[in-house]
């Protein structure tokens, strides 16, 4: 058979084992024979897909590479960022086409530049706009400048002080067996996890699939450091570990340390929530927790690998925080609030630098249309934020809502309002040139009305939705205020969601512009209503039955 037959069988042969096999690894079928390996794909840069594997120009089949999971791809032909979907408007709604996503954008890049500042200021491990520190503080400044600069009114940080906090210093996790040392650079301590004493832990370590306790029958796992794999659910927000209680039964089980191997490609570093674990206990990226699963398959049970934890904690005292304000005066004292939490992990592009661009770029449009025209005043608040677990500004809004929201028409907030659409396929994520759905809450069943304004104005600016509204608020800054004022978010927790992943270029400008002259006309619409088509009664707890309106196809035409 000639080179040219041979090629062109091989290029088939590949596309078709591609599309069969899909993930090699532990499927018990591999193509060529005695080519699967345990352990990720083949490296990829983020965003980059898999590379294509290159073909030789001859000899027989079996000496073609075995390709990536998933597709076999072939080079980048365009840059994300110039060719993302944008939604045009229509003549109707021509007056917001001077909200300019990519204007937007450049404060998205403000404040991921402030999180690698404090990382580059010698904070090399646990970093971010986190409550507290000097970066929380550079951005409510920042904050402050851009509502200066804007013309608002009364722009001032309302300051508070805070209790202790939860301040891991540093933390080293190495395994060895075998004649092997790994290093497992891509860990997070789980927030507020237990930290280690002296030299630390020095513990046997053990593999636990996934966690259940059907895992752990016939496994004695007391007194050693147990890992365990899990699948986030879209993103490390909710994860099966965290559903399942996995980090839990481990601990019950006798576990003195557990790691949690998040299912995401590539070697993330994410910042759990608390886990209900009382001993230390550490998110580990995809590449590491593989690596460390085989070291621990290969090696015989009467020597097994043992991992060296240290994790040094401090609580820090007398660290303040605050909420800075700004006021847009309108032609009466009604009022709507817009508000965005200032604090994040790691850059923290979409949780929640987006929400922040989102709400400065609202206070622009408002600040240019004359007082007159503005039928309520306008209160914009950059939140503390909730990721210290104490939602300080939260609390203080609650208990003060009835002065603050007796005259009140609206309560926007801006939180996650831009994500890149990401694809995981194989072993490889794929982003594509467009923005993720949100979820979203618009005032419930009992106001039509709004729910109404707010599902035409995502239609007609392009932002992309859930036919199924949530009957409270997303998770997160607005969590305890919307009982008690009519609201609307709309937020995506995506797959890069508190991980070190979370860049600028997760954010894309189409998504900014698009969910900004959305909020921008969602509010248009509530200024046509008078309050007593908004306010109601307080909502009841989250998770209490509430009533369900019918179906309704407003905008939809």
């Amino acid at each position: 058979m000639s080179k040219k037959l041979w090629y062109s069988a091989g290029v088939m042969a590949i596309l078709v084992v591609t599309a069969l096999v899909g993930k090699a690894q532990g499927s018990g079928q591999c193509f060529p024979a005695n080519t699967c390996t345990e352990g990720p794909a083949m490296a990829q840069a983020q965003g980059q897909g898999n590379a294509a594997p290159a073909l030789p120009p001859g000899g027989p089949p079996d000496s073609y590479p075995t390709p990536p999971a998933g597709m076999v791809q072939g080079p980048v032909l365009y840059k994300l960022d110039d060719a993302y979907l944008e939604w045009p408007l229509s003549p109707a709604d021509k007056a917001y086409g001077s909200i300019d996503g990519k204007h937007i954008h450049q404060y998205v890049e403000d404040l991921t530049a402030i999180s690698r500042k404090y990382r580059d200021d010698g904070h090399p491990q646990f970093w971010g706009r986190i409550i507290g520190t000097s970066a929380h503080a550079e951005a409510e400044q920042w904050l402050m400048d851009k509502f200066n600069k804007i013309g608002l009114t009364d722009v001032h940080l309302q300051p508070f002080d805070l209790p202790p906090q939860w301040m891991p210093q540093s933390w080293d996790i190495t395994a060895t067996g075998q004649g092997k040392t790994l290093h497992l650079v891509a860990t997070e301590p789980a927030y507020q996890t237990t930290g280690t004493t002296g030299d630390g832990l020095d513990l046997q370590a053990v593999y636990a699939g996934t966690g259940s306790e059907a895992d752990f029958v016939g496994k004695d796992v007391r007194g050693k450091a147990v890992f365990i794999f899990s699948m986030p659910f879209q993103s490390s927000y909710r994860r099966m570990d965290s559903a399942e209680g996995a980090t839990r039964i481990a601990q019950e089980h006798g576990a003195a340390a557990v790691f949690v191997i998040v299912g995401l490609p590539g070697n993330f570093k994410e910042q759990f929530y608390p886990t209900p674990t009382t001993v230390p206990t550490f998110e580990v990226g995809m590449d590491d927790g593989y690596a460390m699963r085989q070291l621990i398959g290969q090696s015989p049970a009467d020597n097994p690998p043992h991992v060296k934890v240290r994790l040094d904690i401090q609580m820090v005292p007398n660290l303040k925080t605050g909420t800075v304000w700004g006021t847009l005066p309108g032609a009466t004292d009604e009022t709507i609030y817009i508000m965005a939490h200032l604090d994040g992990w790691f850059e923290s592009g979409t949780d929640n630098a987006s929400g922040v661009a989102t709400m400065v770029g609202l206070a622009e449009y408002f600040a240019k249309i004359p007082k007159a025209k503005r039928r309520r005043t306008i209160v914009f608040f950059g939140a503390t934020g909730h990721h210290n677990g104490m939602n300080v500004t939260g609390t203080w809004v609650v208990a003060h809502r009835d002065e603050l929201f007796a005259k009140t028409a609206l309560l926007l907030n801006c939180e996650h309002t831009s994500t890149v659409q990401t694809y995981m396929f194989g072993e490889a994520l794929r982003q594509a040139n467009t923005n993720t759905a949100l979820m979203w809450y618009a005032g419930g069943p009992r106001r039509p009305k709004l729910e109404d304004i707010a599902v035409k104005a995502f239609h007609d600016m392009g932002v992309v939705t859930y036919a199924t509204p949530e009957l409270s608020s997303p998770p997160g800054e607005m969590g305890g205020m919307w009982p008690y004022v009519p609201s609307v978010g709309a937020s995506d927790y995506n797959t890069y969601f508190h991980s070190d992943q979370e860049s600028a270029d997760k954010v894309p400008w189409t998504g900014l512009q698009e969910i900004t002259r959305a909020f921008a006309k969602i509010i248009d619409g509530v200024n046509t209503l008078d309050l007593t088509d908004l306010q109601r009664p307080p909502e009841p707890p989250r998770g209490a039955p509430a009533p369900v309106a019918a179906p309704r196809t407003t905008g939809q035409q």
